[in-house]
């Protein structure tokens, strides 16, 4: 089944950053090499919106992020948290097959947790041990998919 490309974030251009709006969703893991030894921390950000003018336009339903600095220091996210960050758009090649061609947003700058609220710091620091704590979080999906933990030592 073919995807829908995101037209709207390709309408926007890369020229200049964009200030943008989503709600959590869920952290992952993404592998960084084709052995599948090395893991990234990720997020999952559902309905991300435009913010332009005291305006919201809707962008696309979803989009993962690498886990950056920016959103570590948000704090242990709960789902439907809402969050806004700057960002430029990119073009990018998607598939196994490398064939598609599909937009998302990159390098999230100035990200901020929209609520006035105080989530618990990620206590780990280095990448291998989040994957690892990501994994336990969403174990039982994880399992059921047949997917093992990233760094089982």
């Amino acid at each position: 089944m073919k995807q829908k490309k995101r037209t709207t974030l390709q309408k926007l251009g890369n020229e200049q950053r964009f200030r943008f709006y989503g709600e959590f969703k869920k952290y992952d893991f993404k592998y960084t090499d084709y052995y599948k030894k090395h893991a990234v921390p990720t997020i999952l950000l559902l309905n991300i919106k435009l913010i332009s003018e005291n305006t919201e336009i809707f962008m696309t339903d979803h989009l993962w992020f690498n886990l950056t600095k920016g959103f570590k220091q948000l704090g242990l996210l709960h789902v439907g948290d809402k969050i806004s960050f700057n960002g430029r758009v990119a073009e990018y090649t998607k598939g196994y097959r490398r064939s598609d061609k599909d937009y998302d947003i990159i390098r999230p700058t100035k990200v901020k947790l929209e609520e006035n609220v105080i989530r618990p710091e990620w206590y780990l620091k280095e990448s291998w041990e989040m994957c690892n704590c990501i994994y336990d979080m969403y174990a039982t999906d994880y399992e059921s998919r047949g997917i093992a933990k990233p760094y089982s030592f």
